[in-house]
């Protein structure tokens, strides 16, 4: 693919005459013809397929669209995944919503569709424009749109990790069997654990989109967005995490914004030869035209970063650790558990007894703050609504309409609690044990210079 979407002209830089048009562009060669409607067609198909890519480009805007609009794309391609998975691959290959993953079978499928369509088109296409020299003009706006449309999506990712939210480290994870984590889970505790190194990833893919912005600084930002998305499929492959088919196609774009200076790169970093000036055209002939299109360039990655610091800033205040604590905030050892004025003696048989309370604040990936963990370990998060003039609190668990809980609270000293209420259909009494959290090692992090043996003592061989 590097070779053959080599750009065909050299550019003149700024003292160039205004008149550059007076010079035609060179014929492009049959394969570099074909290779550039192929991507071109693939490209556009997944534009107008996925929705991240929209919302991406909307900026603050995205929030004024229905709730149904982030799958209304998926809504229009079903019928054609449907007949395909059905008629010609013989898989089941539904939409499952919500759509909580990129690489539903669904997905797979379409993504095939897009290639079998890009492949048919390319043909049509080659054949009825046989004689046309080259695509320039096309070329050069594709190349601006793509630089767009990934800076946006570096924007929306990168500053999910600058503030940082995507991952964080939820009070149910450090009471939680290691055990039972799934491998993305894993992966998520594992970042969200270290603010600063979370930080500096969102700081490198930011960097990334910003240069991708910039005319001049695009090749350096395509470098870079393509070495972080790789690193970001490898995680996503070896943790399980669902987005692969989308992260590949932000590499893909990566390098299709790479290709055209492939032979300048490997002349660079390869051979022992100099290195001519970029092969990209311009956008127009006169400079007045060309400082409108760096000007309405600017602009726009100006309202694309400004729109997701704009909104990352609003769920900072109210998700994550900067978030508002609640009442009861903490982790609370159950020392004593009555239902129905009976006590229920800590078994591990027992699937109802509460071992732990956890109050936390909001996280993106929990449907709740509220959650406890019964005598197994296992954790079961609630909705939850503390009652704004009474110290009560009212739960619901998901997916469980049938199951509530109204219970009230008294703080006896600051690390006792007891609870009294209605839990399901059982009338409960229970007392608690605050857990200081400053006891899990996990939360002594931070950077430390000067280190005489590792932290953890286990890490040490016994």
């Amino acid at each position: 693919m590097t070779r053959l979407l080599r750009a065909p002209r050299p550019v003149e830089g700024p003292e160039a005459s205004d008149q550059e048009g007076d010079i035609p562009p060179p014929r492009w060669s049959l394969p570099t013809r074909i290779a550039f409607r192929f991507f071109f067609v693939y490209v556009l198909l997944f534009f107008l397929s996925e929705s991240r890519i929209m919302y991406g480009l909307l900026g603050v805007l995205g929030s004024e669209l229905p709730a149904d609009a982030q799958t209304r794309q998926y809504y229009t391609v079903r019928p054609l995944v449907t007949w395909v998975a059905d008629h010609i691959l013989h898989v089941e290959a539904p939409l499952i919503e919500p759509v909580l993953s990129g690489d539903q079978a669904f997905f797979w499928v379409l993504t095939l569709c897009w290639l079998a369509i890009a492949l048919l088109v390319t043909t049509v296409w080659t054949a009825l424009d046989r004689r046309r020299p080259h695509h320039e003009t096309l070329y050069k706006w594709f190349f601006v749109v793509v630089r767009m449309c990934l800076a946006a999506q570096l924007f929306t990712y990168g500053f999910a990790k600058v503030f940082p939210l995507q991952m964080s480290l939820p009070l149910t994870r450090l009471v939680e069997p290691f055990g039972d984590f799934g491998m993305q889970n894993v992966l998520w505790t594992q970042v969200g654990s270290s603010q600063p190194y979370e930080i500096l990833l969102g700081c490198a893919e930011v960097t990334a989109a910003i240069l991708l912005v910039i005319p001049r600084t695009a090749l350096l930002g395509a470098l870079l967005a393509t070495v972080e998305m790789t690193q970001v499929l490898i995680l996503d492959t070896t943790y399980q995490v669902p987005v692969k088919l989308f992260t590949f196609n932000l590499i893909l774009l990566s390098l299709i914004l790479v290709a055209p200076h492939a032979k300048r790169l490997a002349a660079f970093f390869v051979s022992d030869r100099a290195v001519g000036p970029s092969a990209q055209p311009r956008l127009f002939r006169t400079r007045r035209a060309l400082r409108l299109a760096l000007a309405g360039q600017l602009l726009f990655g100006a309202w694309l970063a400004g729109s997701q610091v704009h909104e990352d800033w609003k769920r900072w205040d109210v998700v994550g650790t900067s978030g508002p604590k609640p009442p009861l905030y903490g982790i609370w050892n159950v020392v004593r558990f009555q239902a129905d004025g009976q006590d229920r003696p800590p078994l591990t048989t027992d699937a109802e007894r509460w071992n732990r309370l956890i109050v936390d604040t909001m996280h993106p990936y929990q449907s709740g703050p509220v959650s406890s963990q019964r005598m197994d370990g296992s954790i079961v998060d609630y909705a939850a609504t503390f009652a704004p003039a009474k110290p009560a609190i009212t739960l619901a668990r998901a997916g469980d309409p049938g199951w509530s809980g109204r219970l009230t609270f008294a703080r006896p000293a600051q690390d006792e609690l007891t609870l009294d209420g209605v839990l399901g259909k059982e009338k409960v009494h229970i007392e608690l044990e605050k857990v200081d959290l400053d006891s899990f090692p996990i939360r002594h992090n931070g950077v430390r210079w000067v280190q005489d043996m590792p932290y953890e003592p286990r890490l040490q061989p016994r």
